[in-house]
């Protein structure tokens, strides 16, 4: 078994990602929209991130379990800087979105929350993305086109102003994050997969996606695997960076901020 990763830090510094033995996890924490950083420095994001990291690390139960008592920690953070985790108004609230795996003799587990992604790669160079309905910022970002189409060059703020609140108030009503709140759990999606002509194990925060132009469009997976395959995980993220880096405003290419960060790891097994 081969393990590579990348972790590339891009403005909101807020990824990390773990490899431990026998478990492999990315995890993508955002922030309050009111912009929280503790006496530490550390913003929201990055507390829940690592909470979850370093509870999945710890690798004594089920991956379901892991992840609720995880959700338990947020919380239990969230209270003591008396943020209400119940208000309606989710603005102050801060999670993280991961995937994990966890390789046993013949088959590995996987548990997953958000659009942090898993993706199997056969021998035969077919692929399978483990979950489908992960994509919650298509209708927000089809808005960020249609102001990018108008030339606005102020368009992160308009999009604050209130489509971003609408948007995140949705948090564990239409799709789901690690915020501490209960219904959390609802929304975490898992399950075994036997290793089987299974050559490579793709984990990825979304700053791995290949930029869209057109985001009511799917992401174009196998334009993701060909890059792969041919160079691994640093190929997919140099062709990633170098379309954002000439799109600095983010008007070709809709998408909250010039450069996510990204957290990728691949699990390779011999032929």
């Amino acid at each position: 078994m081969k393990i590579d990763c990348v972790f590339d830090k891009g403005s909101s510094k807020e990824d990390t990602y773990l490899i431990e033995d026998n478990i492999f996890g990315v995890f993508d924490g955002f922030n309050s929209l009111n912009s929280f950083v503790g006496k530490d420095g550390k913003t929201g994001g990055l507390i829940a991130a690592e909470i979850a990291k370093d509870e999945f690390s710890k690798n004594n139960k089920s991956l379901l379990n892991l992840t609720i008592e995880a959700n338990r920690r947020i919380k239990k953070k969230n209270v003591l800087y008396k943020f209400d985790i119940n208000d309606k108004n989710k603005r102050n609230l801060w999670g993280t979105i991961f995937a994990i795996v966890r390789i046993k003799s013949n088959s590995f587990e996987w548990v997953q929350i958000g659009d942090s992604l898993i993706l199997t790669i056969y021998a035969d160079n077919t692929f399978k993305v483990l979950i489908k309905d992960y994509d919650h910022d298509k209708g927000l970002l089809n808005i960020w086109k249609g102001l990018a189409s108008q030339k606005k060059e102020n368009i992160r703020e308009i999009i604050d102003r209130g489509y971003l609140t609408e948007l995140r108030n949705k948090v564990n009503e239409t799709y789901g994050c690690l915020t501490g709140e209960e219904k959390a759990v609802t929304f975490i999606k898992k399950g075994e997969e036997n290793l089987k002509n299974i050559k490579h194990i793709l984990l990825f925060t979304d700053g791995l996606f290949i930029p869209r132009k057109d985001p009511s469009r799917n992401d174009n997976w196998n334009m993701f695997v060909k890059l792969f395959l041919n160079g691994g995980l640093r190929e997919v993220k140099d062709f990633v960076r170098n379309l954002e880096k000439n799109d600095p405003k983010c008007w070709k290419y809709p998408r909250y901020k010039q450069y996510d960060d990204i957290a990728a790891i691949s699990i390779s097994f011999e032929a």
